[in-house]
């Protein structure tokens, strides 16, 4: 199958390097392919029965350079490409990456099977099956 626009998203995880990676194949083997490489920048929220924990803003500087790494890391993977970007998005990892899917045409979206956060998980429900469960288009997920 031809694709035009590629997304794939990208936290760092371990399954979602691997799906990077078969991304960046299945744009290589297609001419004038888009690759965009979407992280979702969504900082853990601190709330006790609805009492805030104000974080310390060494927290919030050393959040900002992790996330920067990883955009560094996704860079690093798509260098050789002509037609690849990487975005950052804010908000529901899932809920971002369909309406980037949405937003920019994507044809395929392509991510790992399990992210980096199992207690997230385990009390939203995960991302890659929500992204399946509510996807108008094709979606591959790599384990």
């Amino acid at each position: 199958m031809k694709y035009h626009h590629i997304l794939a998203a990208y936290d760092g995880s371990e399954a979602s390097v691997k799906a990077l990676s078969h991304a960046v194949k299945i744009a290589e083997n297609q001419q004038a392919c888009r690759l965009s490489v979407a992280h979702v920048a969504s900082r853990p929220a601190y709330t006790i029965a609805s009492y805030g924990l104000v974080l310390p803003e060494s927290y919030q500087e050393k959040w900002k350079e992790y996330e920067d790494a990883l955009v560094q890391q996704a860079t690093g993977q798509i260098e050789g490409l002509p037609y690849a970007n990487v975005a950052v998005l804010k908000g529901h990892p899932a809920t971002a990456i369909l309406d980037y899917a949405n937003d920019h045409a994507c044809d395929l979206i392509v991510m790992g099977n399990r992210g980096l956060g199992a207690l997230k998980e385990w009390m939203l429900g995960s991302v890659s099956h929500h992204v399946v469960q509510q996807a108008r288009i094709p979606v591959l997920i790599v384990k």
